[in-house]
């Protein structure tokens, strides 16, 4: 597949804070992201609840048959938000999204089809590669 997916910066609302994990719904009903708390910078903890907007650097997916020995180090910066290249594996598939176990334990990222790229019909398993920042509250 000759795709070059890149990162691009985008908005979000938290739905939900619980046992360690953020739930954020992306801008414009286009998914659902839940990472670890550590990942959203935030200037007191308070801050981070329902209802707050953030900011991070998301791609599309692309399948990917041989997976990369891949990174996430760009995750834990504490300095520039900066996209890191991850991957995970599709663990549930419908006729209208997927959700897809990021690696390392950092979350889960459920997203339309149409979000990702592949060559072959979309089933769980299937490893899949894409971008993602930490994510900031917006003021």
């Amino acid at each position: 597949m000759d795709y070059i997916i890149q990162p691009v910066l985008m908005k979000g609302l938290i739905n939900n804070v619980s046992h360690g994990m953020v739930m954020v719904h992306l801008q414009g009903r286009l998914g659902v992201i839940t990472i670890p708390e550590r990942l959203v910078r935030v200037k007191e903890k308070k801050m981070m609840k329902p209802g707050e907007q953030v900011k991070f650097y998301f791609s599309y997916m692309q399948v990917v048959e041989n997976p990369y020995d891949y990174d996430s180090a760009a995750m834990d910066s504490d300095t520039i938000m900066y996209p890191a290249f991850l991957g995970g594996k599709l663990i549930e598939v419908n006729d209208t999204a997927v959700k897809a176990e990021i690696m390392g334990e950092l979350g889960f990222v459920s997203v339309p089809r149409r979000w990702v790229f592949t060559d072959v019909a979309l089933k769980t398993g299937l490893w899949v590669e894409f971008y993602l920042s930490f994510m900031e509250i917006v003021k």
